[in-house]
């Protein structure tokens, strides 16, 4: 199969481009640059062509020949948006998502596979990205494609920037930074899981309609954070929280910045999402066995693993 990935150099693309490449597809990639260097998948035969989800003037050439599209595009510094750039949940994640199906539409392409989020199957707050998500979701599953939208759990990974970072410190320190009171739940899922998942759900158009993608145990956010120090510290961390109050004041003044660093919506997004886990996800309907949550932190920040030598 012929399959175009948007988003394809993000962290969660390109860990799909390059299981979809070593299952035998062959791969197209959607990209804002005309020649991104994305070190996963250097020397693989990746094709990339240059475009944007926001222009609609772009998709065609992009979908033209392909047989499946992976919508997986996301919006730079996610969660926090910037109006000035139009680099929000409902330019990039709505109307982005919709432009992809209407090009998917009009060039014949038969499966798509959207990549959503946990936090449209709990009760959360009204915030953009729930807003957005889900009227892109409602845009694939009513497209007359077969079409799937995995909503995805946290995902964590040794080249995710903001973990690394998060790892690293954790062996200098101890304990970990965790913003607001750290109750909310998760099932966080490593992306080598996420990334066969989107694979298998590419090639099964029998399976339609909303999966969840988690991990195998749910836990707050204080207690992941905590292991992941623990598994890139080799000891356990105690926390130490950073209260909502101040991270409300953080957002308030970041959101004024040209660029702006922080805000209050990625305040909700962070502190208040609650992101549990439904029981009908990928193991039963796409066979894919989800790593441990131990293990895979372990593959991903310990000692002598992945993008942390000992």
């Amino acid at each position: 199969m012929r399959v175009l990935v948007t988003g394809g150099t993000g962290l969660v693309g390109r860990h799909a481009v390059a299981r979809l490449q070593a299952r035998g597809h062959a791969v197209r990639v959607l990209s804002r640059r005309a020649c991104p260097d994305v070190p996963l998948l250097r020397g693989l035969p990746v094709e990339f062509v240059q475009g944007d989800v926001r222009d609609p003037t772009t998709l065609d050439a992009a979908c033209s020949g392909c047989d499946a599209v992976v919508l997986s595009h996301q919006f730079p510094r996610f969660p926090v948006e910037n109006q000035r750039r139009n680099e929000t949940f409902d330019a990039v994640d709505r109307q982005g998502t919709t432009h992809c199906v209407q090009a998917a539409q009009a060039n014949g392409v038969w499966r798509l596979v959207y990549v959503s989020g946990s936090a449209l199957s709990a009760p959360n707050p009204d915030h953009p990205g729930i807003r957005a998500k889900r009227a892109a979701e409602q845009a694939v599953l009513s497209s007359g494609i077969s079409a799937v939208s995995l909503r995805v759990n946290v995902v964590y990974a040794a080249d995710d920037p903001r973990f690394a970072r998060y790892a690293r410190l954790a062996r200098w320190l101890p304990f970990v930074v965790v913003l607001g009171d750290g109750r909310n739940r998760c099932a966080p899922i490593a992306v080598e899981d996420v990334a066969e998942a989107i694979a298998s759900a590419v090639e099964r158009p029998e399976v339609t309609g909303v999966l969840s993608v988690c991990g195998p145990q749910e836990v707050s956010w204080r207690q992941f954070l905590q292991r992941v120090g623990e598994a890139a510290a080799g000891a356990p961390r105690c926390a130490v929280h950073i209260p909502r109050w101040a991270l409300w004041l953080a957002g308030a003044l970041g959101e004024r910045l040209p660029r702006p660093l922080f805000s209050r919506d990625a305040v909700v997004f962070i502190t208040d999402f609650e992101q549990a886990c439904p029981p009908l996800g990928v193991e039963a309907a796409l066979g894919v066995q989800v790593t441990p949550l131990e293990v895979g932190l372990r593959r991903a920040f310990g000692r002598g693993q992945g993008a942390f030598p000992a």
